[in-house]
């Protein structure tokens, strides 16, 4: 008997011990904070920051029969300084920006390739936004901020949700979420986990919807005041040239976007950003990216050439320009 009871208490912690990850578990169901459970009609307004890639697959394949896009804006996330109006001044198109936050040349390649499968979808134009950190990876990130849907990735569709879940239970997220979810406040130290600007996107573009800029009309000098801009303004100074990042992994890869680019008769372009503290792309990745797509369909804007741009009034953060700057990369590039 005395044994029976001991069982029964071990059985009652366990379940004790395993009540606040159920009801977790069923706050994590009822919330979707990642908005991968169900679909949705608007994608644009989330409480969460969220996975771009995914989001920017789940609304084109929501309206791509009614858009019939042929001309997509690929790369990190300086894609916000170039809009799909601005661009399309230039190609004539029915552009769409697909786009994830630090992407990587794998994870572009994975997105194309998919974009290849589906079925009439022209590439008419492709626009890759990148810098030197964009080639590191020669390989797909499937992290909770990268994981593309099982149509893109290949990934089955438990293993998917499966790194949506683990996400939500890390504790940099978990942590800001519930005390988000419980005050529905924000605070600094959200940043990365909770949205507190509503919109993020425009619907059927996928253009960025640029807080900072509102605030610079706001703020004017003010804006680059700010402790961080005083880091950055203390920290520039002489321009570098990055290292190498373009090997036989990252070679491979690219071959593989000019085959997709070839078959669909793309006119591709890159364009290589500044960043105010970020270094030169090196001249030998330079050169390979001119090699592989054509001399003027790239634009190195980390170079010499380009350190005007280095006017710290030209950038949101140190590592993201303004459309301001948008705008001349790609008159620049499209009229070179």
């Amino acid at each position: 008997m005395k044994q029976h009871k001991t069982i029964r208490r071990f059985y009652f912690r366990c379940a004790l011990l395993a009540l606040p990850f159920l009801l977790l578990g069923v706050l994590y169901v009822v919330e979707d904070p990642f908005m991968v459970l169900r679909r949705y009609a608007d994608y644009d307004h989330p409480k969460v920051c969220q996975s771009e890639g995914t989001v920017s697959w789940l609304k084109y394949k929501a309206y791509r029969d009614s858009m019939h896009y042929d001309s997509f804006i690929m790369g990190s996330s300086c894609t916000k300084a170039f809009s799909t109006a601005d661009w399309n001044q230039y190609i004539h198109g029915r552009p769409f920006r697909m786009f994830c936050n630090n992407e990587g040349v794998a994870d572009l390649c994975q997105k194309l390739e998919a974009l290849d499968r589906q079925p009439h979808q022209p590439i008419r134009h492709l626009l890759i936004v990148c810098e030197d950190r964009f080639f590191v990876n020669a390989d797909v990130q499937n992290d909770v901020m990268h994981v593309m849907p099982p149509e893109v990735s290949g990934l089955g569709g438990p293993a998917y949700q499966a790194i949506f879940m683990q996400g939500f239970f890390s504790p940099m997220f978990l942590g800001k979420y519930l005390k988000y979810q419980l005050t529905g406040h924000y605070e600094p130290s959200m940043n990365g986990v909770i949205n507190p600007f509503g919109q993020t996107h425009t619907r059927y573009t996928n253009d960025a919807v640029l807080p900072d800029e509102r605030k610079i009309a706001r703020m004017g000098e003010e804006f680059w005041q700010s402790d961080h801009w005083r880091m950055e303004r203390r920290r520039h100074g002489v321009r570098t040239e990055s290292p190498r990042t373009i090997y036989s992994g990252q070679l491979a890869t690219l071959q593989r976007i000019r085959h997709i680019c070839r078959k669909h008769r793309t006119d591709v372009r890159l364009v290589i950003g500044p960043m105010y503290n970020g270094p030169a792309m090196n001249r030998e990745d330079v050169r390979i990216l001119r090699s592989l797509f054509g001399e003027k369909k790239v634009l190195d804007a980390s170079d010499s050439a380009h350190a005007y741009l280095s006017d710290y009034h030209n950038f949101y953060d140190g590592a993201h320009y303004r459309v301001g700057i948008g705008k001349k990369l790609l008159r620049e590039l499209y009229c070179i």
